[in-house]
């Protein structure tokens, strides 16, 4: 659908004001109107429109002072300068001081739709660069694709390989906080579907018994709760681009079974629906567990696996790719001195070792996190070992795991409920978290959680 631009009218006389607005609604734009400069400078900055005439002879003001003003606040705004008492030296002000074009009164009405053709064309040019580059923000630009190591160049440009070969659907591999969403995204970007929608979900945080309606949509009184007009699901939202299923070890062997069949069919049906739809999408799967494993207890059904298992890609964590800690880090403090106006420039040689030596079992999202933390505490242009919150062993202070083995209280299953349970503290009840720092899958944490009867939330 054509976006429709809004266009402001600042004029003192009713009739212009008026007649403006026909003419400038004809041509398909929608219009407001503001009798004063003041008016027209609220509603200018209030209500954004992208084209305004406003005119040089105000009530309350000259229109220059409120081009000037609305040009500090609003540089994308195309102004047109119009009046019956302009000399030649106010139309060079006028430009000067960014106006798009003026025109003298009486003026023609082809002249007003020369001057909004030609502002429209300048409009959509505009979108169409801001919208390129918010798509190379989001899909090029992410935080975590600063490469040195020769394990991420690798997974890299595999990712790069297959977003440019087609729709084959990949499977990515990788701890929690590796980066698999970023890798995902390279391949959709890369793709011909990069003009897409690209729709992440996480498999592991949605409800086991939501994610049916997530994934599918649901039509109009499908289940108590549902919305009245019906909602589409994830696969429809990502028509004609990417779905990244994010954790799909997560999904119950009833789910598995259903999106099999889109994976094979390219049909589905909204939960309480009769109309079958099309999925024009392509998936990508991300797992931080071992599928294989998954497979041969049972969990995981195999011919899903190699449905989604095509080709893998396995993200290295970053304990395996040390190269790449100190440039992140420094990535990440450079973003983050924009956010908090700060000025670090450089990480202290003691912080730098013990970078290096740090486990990173939370990955680039630890790393990420802890260089936030450590730039708004920082007081200086360094981050040292303090304000990283690490010591010269490397062991982030806070997440020290201390078990006090109390007299009597030396089994292995006593020690491993009490790891376990000092863990699920550390991590706020969060299992993925809690598995993290124990080095354990997910999978193989909640299996003893139910064997050792300790309460968790999924």
């Amino acid at each position: 659908m054509a976006k429709t631009y809004r266009v402001l009218i600042v004029d003192d006389e009713l009739f212009v004001r008026s007649s403006l607005s026909r003419l400038v609604e004809r041509q398909g734009f929608e219009t407001l109107q503001a009798e004063t400069g003041q008016d027209g400078l609220e509603k200018a900055l209030v209500e954004r429109p992208e084209i305004i005439f406003l005119d040089y002879r105000l009530p309350d003001t000259d229109g220059l002072e409120v081009l000037k003003k609305i040009k500090k606040e609003n540089q994308d705004a195309l102004v047109i300068f119009f009046s019956a008492h302009g000399t030649y030296k106010t139309v060079v002000e006028a430009i000067k001081e960014g106006a798009f074009d003026y025109l003298s009164k009486p003026y023609q009405n082809e002249e007003i739709s020369l001057i909004l053709m030609k502002a429209k064309e300048i409009l959509k040019l505009k979108n169409e660069v801001l919208r390129l580059r918010a798509r190379s923000e989001k899909l090029y630009n992410v935080d975590e694709v600063i490469v040195k190591s020769p394990q991420m160049r690798q997974a890299i440009e595999l990712a790069v390989s297959m977003g440019r070969q087609g729709d084959s659907a990949v499977l990515i591999e990788g701890d929690t906080g590796v980066g698999k969403e970023v890798m995902a995204i390279l391949i959709h970007s890369n793709s011909a579907r990069a003009d897409g929608q690209f729709i992440a979900v996480n498999c592991g945080a949605i409800s086991k018994g939501l994610i049916e309606s997530e994934l599918f949509g649901y039509e109009r009184g499908a289940f108590t709760g549902a919305l009245s007009s019906g909602k589409p699901g994830m696969i429809e939202l990502a028509e004609g681009g990417t779905l990244f299923l994010d954790e799909i070890g997560e999904l119950s062997l009833n789910e598995q079974t259903k999106l099999l069949r889109v994976l094979e069919t390219r049909k589905y049906f909204r939960v309480g629906g009769v109309k079958e739809r099309t999925a024009d999408i392509r998936v990508i799967s991300a797992t931080n567990r071992s599928l294989e494993q998954e497979v041969q207890e049972g969990r995981f059904r195999m011919d899903l696996y190699y449905r989604i298992n095509v080709v893998k890609i396995r993200v290295p964590p970053l304990s395996e790719r040390k190269d790449d800690i100190l440039p992140l880090a420094l990535h990440f403090a450079a973003k983050f001195n924009a956010k908090f106006n700060k000025k670090v420039k450089s990480i202290s040689a003691e912080a730098r070792k013990a970078l290096l030596a740090h486990k990173w079992q939370g990955n680039v999202r630890e790393l990420k996190n802890m260089v936030e933390r450590a730039v708004l505490l920082c007081a200086g242009d360094e981050l040292d070992l303090r304000s990283l919150g690490l010591d010269a062993g490397s062991h982030v202070s806070e997440k020290k795991m201390v078990i006090e083995l109390l007299a009597g209280e030396t089994d292995l299953e006593s020690i491993n409920r009490a790891i376990i349970e000092k863990a699920l503290h550390l991590s706020d009840n969060n299992v993925s978290k809690a598995a993290g720092l124990l080095g354990l899958k997910r999978g193989a944490l909640r299996y003893r959680l139910q064997k050792y009867g300790i309460s968790f939330v999924e």
